[in-house]
């Protein structure tokens, strides 16, 4: 087995931390980084801010407590070309069980790309391709017509090389729709579970608390939405964004991302951007995240409903 030293371990533990949804996370603190990679091209367009309104199969990230609003069966794929030529894909499903009750399936996968592999001595090894691998299961449920729970479990894997790392994480939620009103506010407890161990050294995962509101206007046309994230391994995160239907098929948003401990990146990082394309049965999203000095990232998304 090749070696693989704690400095080695560490920095790809925490290569992922600078997420499109949270430009500025601390790396390095805790395993499984790219769980706090935001999904769904559309709600990172606008600052990463959807805890509140998301309704469709990317629920199963943002908040299991919105697929009980699912209403048709839902079908999502996304695809994040990030820095380094690092890459992220996610594809869910969401299925409306009944009125009150929907269930959503996910799978998670990041490729850290080719690395080159080292002994203790420094001497090349050989090439090695890292990834991480979340896949889990979620339930939605209408407590009346204001008030939504979820909750859903996930499965985690990480590889380096010869090592791996196997673990079980939660993440919660609850959604209160403000009656005789275009508010809702949302709540969320992500990425609540096990520790990876690698060599028998255990890194937690970055659970994180959420909170977060969302207001529709112009007969649902135009959306207005901000999150808090509390992550446990680094400074508090703030989004805010907006969504607005200029035309039958075209969607415009922006938003904004910022970190408490400082934007760092650049005077521009954290500024998100991006339109959403009605076609047919589907619906392609498109966002640019400005990653400042390190660089832009680029989501597409492809989601129908059926």
């Amino acid at each position: 087995m090749q070696a693989l030293s704690a400095a080695v371990l560490a920095g790809l533990l925490g290569i992922a931390t600078t997420s499109v949804a949270d430009p500025n996370e601390d790396a390095g603190t805790s395993a499984f980084p790219t769980l706090k990679l935001g999904v769904g091209a559309a709600t990172v367009a606008q600052g990463g801010a959807g805890i509140a309104l998301t309704e469709d199969a990317y629920a199963t990230y943002w908040n299991p407590a919105g697929l009980a609003h699912t209403r048709e069966t839902h079908l999502a794929l996304m695809n994040n070309e990030w820095i380094l030529d690092l890459r992220q894909n996610y594809a869910a499903f969401a299925h409306p069980l009944n009125d009150t009750t929907g269930l959503g399936v996910f799978v998670n996968y990041f490729d850290y790309g080719e690395i080159q592999g080292r002994d203790d001595s420094g001497d090349p090894t050989g090439v090695f391709r890292p990834s991480d691998l979340a896949a889990g299961a979620g339930v939605g449920f209408a407590v009346n017509d204001d008030l939504s729970i979820g909750v859903q479990g996930k499965i985690l894997r990480q590889e380096i090389d010869e090592a791996t790392a196997s673990g079980f994480a939660v993440d919660a939620g609850v959604r209160y729709d403000v009656p005789d009103s275009s508010i809702s506010v949302a709540a969320t407890i992500q990425h609540l579970g096990t520790s990876m161990k690698f060599d028998a050294e255990g890194y937690s995962l970055p659970t994180t608390l959420r909170a977060g509101a969302g207001y529709r206007v112009a007969e649902d046309r135009a959306a207005l939405a901000v999150d808090l994230a509390l992550p446990t391994d680094d400074d508090p995160k703030v989004g805010a964004g907006l969504s607005y239907e200029i035309l039958e098929p075209l969607i415009l948003r922006g938003g904004y991302r910022y970190d408490f401990g400082g934007n760092d990146h650049g005077t521009v990082s954290g500024l998100t951007g991006g339109f959403g394309l009605v076609l047919g049965g589907f619906i392609v999203d498109y966002a640019f995240v400005s990653l400042g000095d390190l660089g832009p990232s680029n989501r597409v998304s492809l989601s129908t409903a059926f």
